[in-house]
């Protein structure tokens, strides 16, 4: 009889799932309590990819709207969640939150009037030929971000009154929330960190005390934002999250296995050996350990997952290594390398998985000139894709055990990977995974 599968790699995890996060989850917390007493404050959440930006941001969402308290004491906020990307200008993005905002508060005849004429402003800026598209070089009209803002600060006054029936709303809210996904994604016709800037500068001119503005990234939002405007920044308190322990990602394995439980009539069960396997290869990013716990799961006919199920489904042909390198490493493989002589250098440093090693070993293996090799190097590391040893010149590592992985599993049988895990498990009990942001500095 086929079970519900409790792991989701491909959206993120619900906050029953939500593990590893305290610190961070605490000053969220406090910054939506500020904002309701009136003293808002915005943040950032960066991290690279699978680390769980998207799932830090559902979780804050949901505090945000009240559905979860607090410290027992629930708070409610008007949330507007939308995203970005490279076609996204100002006015697109504007229109974004407009129509959130008619998707949550357009309930009644009177709250649609209100709505139509605060809005009114974006026909006219679309009259005047402006376009949503980043394609277009339509200049947006100077007016935009003053008309946004007054805007915003019309809503947040009519939502936070303290009399709800007064509103034409019929609604209390303690603030105004808007997130931000995918944000690095920003153009530069969206000029992003001019826009929140600004938008923000006019908020606390009109005296709009309750709006806070949440982004998360990719670590190059801060080029992003710099680049638009220098002292964008300084409007956020910035959140960079790390990977999980190893403890951390075993605990995000029996969640999932005790959520199947509760769902399902046979009862799933888990060796100490698959759960230690399964914490490695996640390599401590959430992702990961929800998309190889999906693979053993599938895998699993006697309701015991083992290490063997572990390992056919990370390897087998369409498994789980197969498919977060289709998300994570193949573009990196092939389309940010030309040459394949970068490529060897990549698959040299494989055999380390995610391990230190010298220019001196690699060059005892390369077979090409010193000045290629250089070149290789210069460009792994300005791209982001290899890593730099800090205080160590001429020592480079993966930025992931998986990428490595990945590289050798056209070239490897599954016995020789499922050993070098073991390997790698047993030199992460004694020494803990490397942590970039502890031993490492892209391109540093």
């Amino acid at each position: 009889m086929p079970k519900v599968n409790p792991f989701r790699p491909n959206s993120p995890v619900n906050p029953g799932m939500f593990v590893g996060r305290s610190q961070e989850v605490d000053r969220l917390d406090s910054h939506l309590i500020q904002t309701k007493a009136g003293k808002p404050t915005n943040f950032i959440i960066t991290g690279e990819r699978g680390i769980g930006k998207s799932s830090l941001l559902l979780y804050i969402k949901y505090v945000a709207q009240g559905d979860i308290p607090i410290n027992s004491e629930p708070v409610r906020f008007l949330v507007i969640s939308t995203d970005v990307d490279k076609s996204t200008t100002q006015l697109g993005l504007v229109k974004k939150v407009e129509l959130a905002i008619r998707k949550t508060l357009a309930k009644t005849e009177p709250a649609r009037q209100f709505l139509a004429s605060a809005w009114e402003f974006i026909k006219r800026i679309e009259a005047a030929g402006v376009h949503i598209n980043a394609t277009q070089q339509d200049v947006p009209d100077e007016l935009l971000l003053e008309e946004f803002a007054y805007t915003i600060s019309e809503i947040e006054a009519r939502v936070s009154t303290d009399d709800a029936a007064s509103s034409v709303f019929n609604a209390h809210y303690d603030g105004i929330l808007i997130l931000i996904d995918e944000a690095d994604n920003a153009s530069p016709q969206l000029d992003l960190g001019t826009f929140l800037k600004l938008t923000l500068e006019r908020l606390q001119r009109l005296g709009s005390s309750h709006v806070m503005i949440g982004l998360a990234a990719l670590p190059e939002l801060r080029g992003v934002l710099m680049e638009s405007h220098p002292s964008s920044l300084r409007n956020f308190d910035k959140l960079v999250l790390d990977r999980l322990t190893p403890g951390e990602a075993a605990e995000v394995i029996d969640r999932c296995l005790n959520e199947a439980n509760s769902e399902n009539e046979e009862q799933t069960q888990i060796t100490e050996e698959a759960k230690d396997t399964l914490a490695t290869l996640s390599e401590g990013y959430p992702h990961f350990a929800q998309q190889f716990g999906f693979s053993a799961f599938n895998q699993d006919t006697d309701n015991v997952i083992d290490r063997d199920d572990v390992l056919n489904g990370a390897f087998g042909k369409g498994g789980a290594l197969e498919l977060i390198g289709d998300r994570y490493y193949r573009d990196d493989f092939y389309n940010k390398i030309q040459a394949d002589s970068y490529r060897r250098v990549l698959r040299i440093m494989a055999d380390n998985l995610d391990g230190w090693i010298t220019k001196q070993e690699i060059r005892s293996r390369f077979k090409g000139k010193d000045s290629v090799l250089d070149n290789a190097l210069k460009a792994l590391r300005e791209r982001h894709i290899i890593l730099s040893k800090e205080g160590k010149p001429g020592v480079y590592r993966l930025q992931h055990k998986g990428f490595a992985l990945w590289m050798k599993l056209h070239t490897s049988d599954q016995q020789d990977i499922g050993g070098s895990i073991q390997a790698s498990a047993s030199e992460e009990e004694h020494n803990g995974p490397p942590h970039e942001s502890q031993e490492t500095k892209p391109g540093a």
